[in-house]
């Protein structure tokens, strides 16, 4: 049997539809960038709900160094 290649479209396609709720902070960092260029502002919903993804990851850390 061969052996199938994995193409580079496919492994990005696989990380373009990753979760919001799944993503590090440092992935919704990465994202808010590129939403900000591509779409001129961070009015979408999908930039809103980036946005509040990292209020709660923010929120989360800010807990952990407290205790």
């Amino acid at each position: 049997m061969a052996t199938a290649k994995v193409a580079p479209a496919e492994t990005e396609k696989k990380t373009k539809n990753k979760k919001i709720n799944q993503m590090t902070l440092e992935e919704i960092e990465k994202k808010l960038q590129v939403v900000q260029q591509t779409q001129g502002g961070l009015n979408s919903l999908y930039a809103r709900h980036l946005l509040r993804r990292r209020e709660v990851l923010l929120a989360m850390k800010k807990d952990k160094g407290k205790a």
